[in-house]
C-alpha cells in the first residue's frame, strides 16, 4: 500500500511541476519524468517499507527460532511429490535424521548457494557499474556509438533470457534420462535376482 501510495503521489507531484499542472492531467502524468519518478518512488518506498517492517516485526532471534521456522516450512510438504523424493539423491550422501533441518539444507546446497550468490553479484555489477561505465566512458554519445552500446546490451539480456528458459528444461530431461535409467538398471538387478 505504501508503494502504490509513493507511486501515485510521485507520479502527481511531478505531473503538476509541468505548465498546466493538472488541469491537463492525462499529458502531465504519461510524460516520461512523470512515470519514471512514479516508477523509482513506489519501487524504493515499498522496498523500504517491506524490509523495515520484516526487521521489526519477525520474531527470528536465535539459531532455535530458525530451526523451528524452517520446520514451520519443511512441514508444509507436498503429499504428491515430497522432499525427500525431491532432494532423494542429494540427501542418499548425507546422514540424516528423520527431520530433514536447515543446517542440513544448508550443507547440501552449500555449492548452488555460492553459485547463486556469485552469479547475482556478477550480474548485478555488469548491469549497474559495467554497461553504465561503458556509456558513459564516451562522454556524449553520437547514434553509432549509442546503438553499439544498446545493442551489447541486448545481446546480454538475450543471453539472460535465453538461459532462464532453456536451462531448467534441459536440467529436467536430464533429471528424467537419469531416473529412467536408474529405474531400468533397478528393474534388471530386480530380474536377475528373481532368476537366480
Amino acid at each position: 500500500m505504501a508503494g502504490l501510495v509513493a507511486d501515485i503521489s510521485g507520479m502527481l507531484i511531478t505531473g503538476s511541476t509541468y505548465e498546466g499542472g493538472l488541469n491537463d492531467f492525462f499529458v502531465n502524468t504519461s510524460k516520461d519524468y512523470s512515470l519514471l519518478a512514479a516508477m523509482l518512488s513506489g519501487f524504493f518506498v515499498s522496498g523500504i517499507v517491506s524490509f523495515v517492517v520484516s526487521l521489526c516485526t519477525h520474531n527470528i532471534r536465535t539459531n532455535e527460532d530458525v530451526t523451528n521456522e524452517w520446520a514451520k516450512t519443511i512441514s508444509i510438504d507436498n503429499p504428491i511429490n515430497p522432499y525427500r523424493l525431491v532432494y532423494e539423491e542429494e540427501l542418499a550422501t548425507a546422514k540424516i535424521d528423520n527431520i530433514i533441518t536447515v543446517t542440513t539444507m544448508e550443507t547440501l546446497f552449500k555449492k548452488a548457494k555460492l553459485y547463486a550468490y556469485v552469479g547475482s553479484a556478477g550480474s548485478t555489477f555488469l548491469c549497474l557499474i559495467v554497461l553504465p561505465a561503458i556509456a558513459l566512458s564516451y562522454g556524449v554519445l553520437d547514434f553509432n556509438t549509442f546503438s553499439t552500446w544498446f545493442t551489447v546490451f541486448q545481446y546480454y539480456c538475450f543471453v539472460c533470457t535465453v538461459i532462464v528458459i532453456v536451462v531448467p528444461p534441459i536440467e529436467e530431461c536430464v533429471a528424467i534420462i537419469k531416473k529412467i535409467q536408474k529405474n531400468k538398471a533397478e528393474n534388471r538387478k530386480h530380474e536377475v535376482e528373481l532368476n537366480t
